[in-house]
């Protein structure tokens, strides 16, 4: 048996006005479309829906059991016009590199939406399956073409009770022995441990932290120090920051990277550049 969707309409009405009279002015109809819809539902489901009196309606146990199943066939009816009538929302998929914050990624991604309103926007957790990605230059795909955004220095995060937290910046003398927390996912911090070991320089490493929330908690706790982009620094509750001085400075280029072939997106992106709207630099601490 197949329902009069606009009867089920006027039972809700009904339902909810308690009253025919309410229910028509709210549907915009005679009085009687309201009570030939309830009748016809009534004898449709052989049960009475509403006891009739001159105080208006008042359901039956049957008319609450109708009701919120009336309710959901016409959501759903609602919802299938829609998702014929509408457009299909494009997706964007982005992926944000794992040593970026989403804190000043932001900005950023509210432009995104600024320039594309009716795209739904998706976070990805691999660079494959992403069409947008928010990288450091070095760590873009090799077809990839870069836009670059802003630079983010790297500073030295010290524990709060260390004796090194009175040193004002971290020079190359500064790190013979030093007690490092080793971050082996970010590669610009290899590059660093690289540098140093060029230079004869050997680090003691205390610990080893996958991902950046354990390296903020381990310095945070006193076991070392760690080299980490200044973003990640203002995280870690219990920890000083520290510029990295003269040879041992150094920084990311963040910015926005896409296939090459991707003429729309190159587009957009340039806008984007040009329009010098995304994070703020972040300059060194002072």
């Amino acid at each position: 048996m197949l329902f009069d969707l606009r009867a089920l309409g006027y039972f809700v009405a009904a339902y909810e006005e308690r009253s025919v009279t309410a229910a028509a002015r709210r549907c915009f109809v005679a009085q009687p479309s309201i009570s030939m819809a309830i009748k016809g539902l009534e004898d449709a489901l052989d049960a009475m829906l509403f006891e009739r009196s001159r105080s208006g309606l008042a359901p039956t146990p049957e008319g609450h059991r109708l009701y919120p199943r009336a309710c959901s066939l016409l959501a759903d009816a609602s919802a299938m016009v829609r998702d014929f009538r509408e457009a299909p929302r494009e997706t964007l998929r982005i992926f944000l590199q794992d040593t970026l914050l989403v804190g000043p990624a932001a900005p950023l991604l509210a432009q995104l939406e600024q320039h594309l309103p009716h795209a739904l926007v998706r976070l990805t957790a691999s660079a494959e399956d992403s069409r947008l990605r928010l990288v450091a230059e070095h760590c873009k795909a090799p077809g990839d073409t870069f836009f670059p955004l802003w630079r983010e220095p790297y500073v030295m995060l010290v524990p709060g009770q260390h004796p090194l937290r009175f040193r004002k910046r971290f020079g190359v003398a500064d790190l013979k022995g030093l007690p490092l927390i080793e971050w082996p996912h970010c590669p610009l911090h290899q590059s660093f441990i690289r540098l140093l070991a060029e230079r004869g320089i050997a680090l003691t490493v205390r610990a080893s932290a996958e991902r950046e929330e354990l390296l903020l908690h381990m310095v945070d706790a006193g076991i070392g120090l760690a080299v980490v982009p200044q973003s990640h620094a203002a995280h870690a509750r219990h920890a000083v920051v520290r510029p990295l001085d003269g040879a041992l400075a150094f920084d990311r280029h963040m910015g926005l990277a896409c296939d090459a072939s991707d003429a729309p997106m190159l587009a957009l992106l340039g806008v984007i550049a040009a329009g010098a709207a995304a994070p703020a630099t972040l300059s060194s601490a002072a």
